[in-house]
Order: structure tokens, then C-alpha cells, then sequence
């Protein structure tokens, strides 16, 4: 009798200790199924908030769609319209403006690509592709005033005669 008191014992241990396992084991899949459960509930309560936003500001969109300054900005732009008594004005931006050396250096350059290979590789080490300079501004043809006092005799180059007396 003594013998099955231990073994006794040792069942009742086992079987605690598996009923714990089996606890615990339920308690965490709950608390992870609570977890998973609340993350979706923000994202839900997240997602209703960004379509109520939405859902007000169709109205506004719809308001700003029938609108006189919508239409006339949409015919502007897209149908290239005008309101009567306006006139377009285009002001190019400073890298859309073309400069007459710029073409030249490109018709150049174009020239270039027509040639043979053997040709093209000696215009490319000996010839004006390298030296090529673009000025940003063209100088004047007719001096200023500042450069003709440099030259020390102001009447010569003057575009008309001075004439004394």
C-alpha cells in the first residue's frame, strides 16, 4: 500500500501540472486573440474616420466642381480658351530661352553625326567640339559711350558728324 501512495502522488502532480499547461494555454490564445481583436478595431475605427472625412469633403469637391472659377480655370488650362477682352502673355523660363550659339553648336554637333566613324573620332580630339565657347550675352555692335571715352577720341565713332559753327 505504501507503493501506490507515490505513484498515486506522482499522477495527481502529472495531471495538475497538464492542467496547468492546458490553462495557461488557453489563457494566452485569449489574450492573443484579444490583442489581434482590439488592433483590429483601431484599424476599423481608423478607417470609418478617414471615410467620414471623406464623405465631407464630396460635398465641398462637388461645390468647387460646379463653380464658375472651376470652369473657367479647367477651360484655361486643358482647352486653351480665353475670356473675352483677355490676352495670353507666355514668359519662358530662363533654360527654355535659345540662344543663337547654342543652335549653331548643336547644327554642329548634328553635322558631326552625319560623318564617318574614323571622322567623327578626329572632330572629337582635334576638332571644334572642344573649343567651342558660348558667350550668355552677345556683345553690342555699336560701342557704349563708357567704352567709346575709353578709346580717348570721343567724336570718332560717333553714328552722326558734330558739326561747329
Amino acid at each position: 500500500m505504501n507503493k501506490s501512495k507515490p505513484f498515486v502522488l506522482q499522477l495527481v502532480i502529472v495531471g495538475g501540472f497538464l492542467i496547468f499547461l492546458y490553462i495557461f494555454f488557453a489563457l494566452t490564445t485569449s489574450v492573443y486573440r484579444d490583442f489581434q481583436l482590439e488592433t483590429n478595431i483601431d484599424k476599423f475605427e481608423d478607417e470609418i474616420t478617414r471615410l467620414a472625412e471623406m464623405a465631407q469633403q464630396k460635398p465641398k469637391d462637388v461645390r468647387y466642381f460646379q463653380s464658375e472659377e472651376y470652369k473657367d480655370k479647367y477651360a484655361k488650362e486643358s482647352l486653351n480658351l480665353l475670356n473675352p477682352g483677355e490676352k495670353l502673355i507666355i514668359i519662358p523660363q530662363e533654360d527654355q530661352i535659345v540662344k543663337s550659339e547654342v543652335v549653331v553648336e548643336r547644327s554642329y554637333h548634328a553635322s558631326v553625326l552625319k560623318l564617318p566613324n574614323r571622322n567623327q573620332w578626329w572632330e572629337y580630339f582635334f576638332g571644334k567640339t572642344l573649343s567651342i565657347q558660348v558667350n550668355p550675352e552677345p556683345k553690342n555692335a555699336v560701342p557704349s559711350p563708357e567704352e567709346r571715352m575709353q578709346e580717348g577720341n570721343n567724336s570718332e565713332g560717333l553714328p552722326f558728324e558734330l558739326n561747329e559753327g
